[in-house]
């Protein structure tokens, strides 16, 4: 197998190689340099390249570990493993300081080929490394700093469909190597998100946040719907959970509270389908996927997804194979199977339970919205020894935006306020009002809008904010429950009370 490094560049190749678990040689060519890397399962084991400062020899030179008197001494082979067992045989060096030393340079040789957007390479499936010696790099970091330092413009055509999904990562990966721009975009991908809505609200310009994003799904912390993938082999998958199949009997009832929208049970799944997906768009959590408690037990998920998947499993939706329903009954069904495998699985659970726990218990700061002076638009980074009172600059400037029906640089600052802060209600709530002014965003809109609630549940104003989305996207129940609960918290609300008339003034009508 082999290609360009335009269409699939090193960094990809590595990524849907450990996908796929493959071993072999990885050949790279560009403008006469050349690199070798070997995989086993996936994982780099070792690489070797052609470029003199890039050989065991340099390398030893360069860090001062051995003198050149000791290397013409021992009148080795130039092979960098030949050499490494001289070094090790001789007492020069101990076989952990080689292991070491040879991880490094390993990862130092990839770090070239990493940034080539262009050359050829060549896969060699039956080619093995005939040595014991491995290398054990770390490839996700080497894949996520690449992401960092390859050009702007390559990286931006690694995206040809704004409408693809991305999801959160499920795996535990250690969020603290995260740099604060990566940890915001994580931060916002509470479900799965399109493209150019994850691109909205991550506060940065579009070809930084393909930077961002990019990196973190080479790493792995976050999945893209789509790769470009090199490898015609099909990759050694994790294993579906079984899709029970459907018995026929028409008299057989859903398990109770399994899912609240199967109204009866003579109701056939096409009729039940709108509010079914409708359900699934505003579910906030995997809990609410597939429609269980918190504390439900695993035989409650287990047969929660079951309930789901005897009635909207695609396949008993094959006679609208190829419509635009069908497509949305599939990706609603991926997410009910990515939600049943992370809660039936203890440790994944757990995780997942930690990061709900953590939002939920957040304190507020209690402040009360001003309206700024109108001011210059600034740059929008962070720095770290006066964040808050940058927070609340950036909320200030942003507000004034928005009052004046600047949305775009209203929103870029409502996003830098959130990321320096994102336990302040008001920074989420206003967020989240600047975000429902775009059509693409107000999914997000509505989720910045709930945190903001959890985070200061006493605040009227928050709730109509909400009550008033609602009402924007005709879900004219929703909107009543939560001007309801605005009322009940300030009966003299004025916000609210504009909307209860827009309502009454709805059903008279």
């Amino acid at each position: 197998m082999n290609g360009t490094l335009a269409a699939h560049p090193l960094a990809e190749l590595i990524r849907e190689m450990d996908s796929k678990s493959l071993s072999g040689a990885l050949r790279l060519e560009s403008d006469r340099a050349r690199t070798v890397v070997y995989f086993e399962k996936g994982q780099v084991v070792f690489a070797a390249a052609n470029i003199r400062t890039l050989r065991l020899r340099e390398h030893l030179r360069k860090r001062g570990v051995v003198s050149d008197q000791e290397l013409e001494a021992l009148k080795t082979p130039s092979a960098d493993l030949r050499l490494g067992e001289s070094l090790v045989a001789s007492g020069t060096l101990s076989q952990k300081d080689f292991d070491a030393m040879l991880t490094a340079l390993v990862a130092d040789i990839l770090r070239v080929p990493l940034l080539w957007t262009e050359g050829t390479w060549e896969f060699d499936e039956r080619a093995r490394l005939d040595d014991p010696v491995r290398a054990t790099v770390d490839s996700s970091s080497l894949l996520k700093e690449a992401a960092q330092r390859l050009p702007l413009r390559f990286v931006s055509l690694r995206f040809r469909n704004p409408q693809e999904t991305f999801t959160r990562s499920t795996d535990g990966s250690d969020h603290k190597a995260l740099l604060a721009n990566e940890s915001f975009v994580l931060s916002r991908l509470e479900h799965p998100t399109p493209l150019n809505e994850l691109v909205s609200v991550s506060g940065m310009p579009d070809l930084d946040a393909y930077r961002v994003i990019y990196g973190l799904a080479l790493s792995g912390f976050i999945q893209r719907e789509y790769w470009q993938n090199a490898f015609r082999t099909e990759g050694l998958k994790a294993a579906e959970p079984p899709v029970p199949v459907a018995t026929g009997n028409a008299s057989e009832s859903p398990t109770p509270g399994t899912d609240r929208w199967a109204q009866a049970k003579e109701e056939s799944p096409e009729t039940a389908i709108g509010p079914f997906l409708e359900r699934l768009r505003m579910a906030n959590t995997l809990y609410e996927v597939l429609d269980v408690p918190l504390e439900a037990k695993a035989s409650e998920i287990k047969d929660a997804y079951y309930s789901l998947a005897r009635r909207y499993h695609p396949d008993r939706f094959h006679l609208k194979s190829g419509t635009r329903v069908h497509e949305q009954i599939g990706a609603a069904f991926a997410r009910i199977t990515q939600a049943y495998e992370t809660l039936m699985d203890a440790r994944t659970r757990a995780t997942y339970d930690v990061g709900i726990i953590k939002k939920s218990q957040v304190a507020a700061d209690v402040a009360k919205v001003t309206v700024a002076e109108s001011k210059d638009s600034g740059p929008l980074p962070i720095d770290p020894t006066g964040e808050r009172e940058q927070a609340e600059t950036y909320f200030q400037e942003a507000f004034d935006l928005l009052q004046r029906g600047q949305v775009n640089p209203a929103v870029a600052r409502f996003a830098a306020a959130c990321r320096a802060v994102p336990s302040q209600a008001k920074y989420r709530a206003y967020y989240g009002k600047a975000l429902a002014a775009n059509a693409q965003t107000r999914r997000l809109a509505e989720s910045e809008m709930q945190a903001a609630i959890k985070l200061e549940p006493s605040s009227a104003h928050f709730r109509a904010m909400l009550a008033e989305l609602y009402f924007d996207l005709k879900f004219q129940k929703r909107a009543q429950a939560e001007l309801d609960r605005a009322l009940e918290l300030d009966r003299n609300n004025s916000s609210a009370l504009a909307l209860l008339r827009k309502l009454e003034s709805l059903r008279k009508v």
